[in-house]
């Protein structure tokens, strides 16, 4: 691991959600059931056994299917699990009036619970009837890690308390084996609450002279600290998820990893794909975007093929379905990940026995599709679970043939790794750093001339701002608002951001003196370049 790269980790068992997952939209809420064993994660399945649905049906599986699979007065007024609440008022819909087919939502859609999970779980009057019920997940079983040339080690957090929020991203730096090189070839979890904890992504870190933490910090999805690659340590990376903001949780998950001196033939790494502009309405049943690597990007970043064995999916809960197509001359070649019932809580990992070729030229499109049926708002991109996202994540080697891992869109823009991004006549990072002249001069007088202190619209800034809006970078489409979005990111960009609105050109009126206010929307973009730990 000396002269590591990224992990991409997630703590979740692999595995796909069964094909019945149209039944869950004929009940109330079906599709927002809680797991009774973690309060992060939905129970799919809600009529099996299996939390992913198929197999043996538990006792609501099997009275919703004596009512021909369908939500009925008989069986709202049921109470299959023998608690004392009927389905309905554990469902959302305690005066059996809804029906599928209304399009209206049920006349409660927070507090759900299991119609077929005896409550309160762990009490001594259901605790026979939730025999059925399994909390253990899944164990890694790997023979490679069984060789006598593997060796592990194990990082923890310290007991730490969780905040009573949704989200929150926790990060903490740790000392690795450096005194030569390694693979890292597995991990295995372990995890202490299972109620908030939902994954895991690790860094490698570069030796720095900065004096990093030594204790967990408040972190976003770019764990910062230089912690992105190279040597001398990791950075673990906690997503927790707390939905409904329990007080007093703690947490002291971690990781043990199992690494090599026996190199392996390549080195690898990840390449992130997909789309991170999202704008979802409420209220739908569908709601797609699409992401291009195209052609040009894929020439531009791969020296030479790169091979995928495994692609997975990424979403929030409003997804659907997503899949990973490959493209070859303007033709499908296959797809690489196809997902028709996407489950967040239980990613479902395409492993190739035989590894896909990738070639210079090839185009990668994601597409991903969202239902925001039970939000009563917009939901727009961004880290938090009650946020959305749309990427396709593949695993490839060898690492040296891909420049850069990320290549993912923003609307129509194509964002090659960190190459230079030229779009429309604007280069995009030169003009937002400044690096060429006009670019400083435009900036510079829009500063000079424009003080937000006094909100006015002055002669001499409504000619700087009218300047710097016929550049090619703001002159709009596209690549105007990704140029804007990119501003909003730092106080100085909103700031600027805030000049340029107070003699706004579009408002067609600028009589002086004008007052005006900088009324920008502020959304958190990150760009995740993440890779597999590789010497």
């Amino acid at each position: 691991m000396s002269g590591a790269l990224t992990i991409f980790l997630l703590l979740l068992g692999a595995g796909a959600v069964s094909g019945y997952g149209e039944y869950r939209k004929r009940l109330p809420n079906g599709e927002r059931v809680p797991h009774p064993c973690r309060a992060n994660f939905y129970w799919h399945g809600v009529g099996h056994i299996n939390a992913l649905g198929g197999g043996n049906r538990n006792d609501f599986g099997k009275d919703f299917a004596s009512q021909g699979h369908m939500w009925t007065q008989d069986l709202c007024r049921l109470d299959s699990d023998g608690d004392g609440m009927t389905n309905g008022q554990e469902l959302g819909d305690p005066n059996c009036v809804w029906t599928a087919d209304s399009g209206n939502l049920p006349s409660r859609t927070t507090d759900i619970t299991h119609p077929g999970v005896c409550d309160p779980f762990d009490s001594p009057a259901c605790q026979a009837k939730n025999a059925w019920v399994s909390c253990k997940g899944s164990e890694l079983e790997c023979d490679a890690l069984n060789a006598p040339d593997v060796r592990n080690f194990t990082i923890r957090f310290p007991e730490t308390d969780v905040p009573a929020e949704d989200t929150t991203y926790i990060c903490m730096i740790f000392n690795v084996p450096s005194d030569q090189d390694y693979h890292y070839i597995g991990s295995k979890p372990l995890i202490d609450n299972e109620n908030v904890m939902h994954h895991v992504i690790v860094y490698g870190c570069s030796d720095t002279s900065e004096e990093l933490p030594t204790e967990p910090y408040k972190c976003g999805m770019d764990a910062g600290k230089g912690c992105t690659a190279g040597l001398g340590g990791l950075d673990s990376w906690f997503h927790w998820n707390n939905p409904n903001e329990v007080s007093g949780w703690k947490d002291s998950s971690g990781m043990t990893f199992f690494y090599t001196p026996n190199l392996r033939k390549n080195n690898g790494s990840l390449m992130s794909l997909g789309q991170m502009n999202l704008a979802i309405p409420p209220g739908q049943s569908e709601v797609t975007f699409r992401g291009e690597c195209t052609s040009e990007c894929t020439r531009k970043l791969m020296t030479e093929p790169i091979y995928v064995p495994t692609a997975l999916n990424h979403m929030h809960y409003l997804g659907r379905s997503a899949s990973v197509e490959l493209r070859r001359n303007g033709q499908r070649v296959r797809y690489l990940t196809n997902e028709p019932e996407y489950s967040y809580d239980q990613p479902l990992y395409f492993n190739y026995d035989d590894p896909v070729e990738l070639l210079p030229g090839d185009s990668l499109v994601t597409t991903c599709k969202f239902e925001s049926t039970y939000k009563k708002n917009w939901v727009f991109y961004g880290d938090g679970t009650s946020d959305e996202m749309c990427f396709g994540f593949l695993w490839y080697y060898p690492e040296h043939a891909l420049k850069n891992g990320g290549c993912v869109s923003w609307k129509s823009i194509n964002i090659c790794g960190r190459e230079s991004l030229i779009e429309k006549n604007c280069n995009v990072w030169e003009f937002v750093f400044q690096v060429d002249a006009e670019s400083k001069a435009l900036f510079k007088s829009v500063n000079v001339y424009c003080n937000l202190l006094s909100d006015l619209c002055t002669p001499e800034c409504k000619m700087a701002v009218m300047d710097i809006l016929k550049h090619p970078c703001l002159s709009g489409g596209d690549v105007s608002d990704y140029v804007r979005n990119l501003m909003r990111r730092s106080k100085e960009g909103l700031e600027f951001l805030g000049k340029l609105a107070m003699c706004d050109v579009n408002k067609n009126d600028f009589n002086y003196p004008q007052s005006g206010g900088a009324g920008t929307h502020v959304a958190s973009l990150t760009l995740i370049f993440l890779a597999v730990i590789m010497a």
